[in-house]
């Protein structure tokens, strides 16, 4: 097995109330259907969710929702993905 692991500086726009947001991070080898563990950056907003999955080849998606009764501009920063193959 091998570990694939990609970091990269996402800068989501503002999350409207009940609304999502979704960046992409390129990480060569990742497959549909592979597992995906997501690292946060300190700076991240508490009072959204994250979470990442695999859309297409070599390309995770990084998702953040919003559950809050305010819009939230989250600050950039770095996500780690990684995946074990």
């Amino acid at each position: 097995m091998a570990l694939l692991s990609a970091t990269a500086v996402l800068d989501f726009p503002s999350v409207g109330i009940g609304a999502d947001e979704e960046l992409t991070i390129t990480v060569p080898g990742a497959l549909v259907g592979d597992a995906v563990m997501l690292g946060l950056p300190a700076t991240f907003e508490a009072d959204l969710i994250a979470f990442a999955f695999v859309t297409a080849a070599n390309t995770v998606t990084v998702r953040v929702v919003n559950h809050t009764g305010a819009v939230i501009n989250p600050a950039s920063g770095t996500f780690r993905v990684c995946l074990d193959r």
